[in-house]
């Protein structure tokens, strides 16, 4: 696998990281700590291929509520994924300024499955199978001045 989430772009760039596979936009979100919210921000999956693309997302925090978590992106399709969070669950974290990471996972598949098929096993690189792994970076607080995000 390959993590294309740490190559040396910009967190406003889009990356095609393996010929053929799903495009995430943005690799970067920021998550401002405002009392008494609902917190939510979403990236764009785009599969320009004329292959059906697997997707599942996996979040090292719990509270980060991820919708849909794993699809399917049709051929020349895009598919918009939902990272929610409550503001009571912001305010535990360790600092006022924390970083984690959702991992997104894709690989080919057949056209006639549905996001119900998705199993792990379809994202093991093994027999060949090319899997594509991509870190987008999630800040929670609020950016220093003179920043927007």
């Amino acid at each position: 696998m390959t993590n294309c989430g740490k190559a040396f772009f910009t967190p406003s760039q889009v990356i095609p990281c393996f010929e053929g596979m799903l495009e995430i936009d943005p690799l970067e979100i920021h998550i401002s700590l405002e009392l008494d919210q609902q917190i939510w921000k979403s990236i764009e999956l785009t599969n320009d291929t004329d292959d059906c693309l697997a997707f599942v997302t996996k979040a090292s925090l719990q509270c980060l509520h991820i919708e849909p978590d794993k699809s399917i992106v049709p051929p020349r399709s895009k598919c918009n994924v939902t990272i929610t969070m409550m503001q009571e669950q912001v305010m535990e974290l360790p600092n006022n300024h924390y970083t984690e990471e959702i991992t997104v996972l894709s690989t080919r598949v057949n056209g006639g499955l549905t996001a119900g098929d998705i199993t792990e096993d379809m994202f093991s690189d093994r027999d060949g199978k090319v899997v594509d792994e991509v870190n987008v970076i999630v800040v929670f607080g609020t950016p220093p001045l003179g920043e927007e995000f």
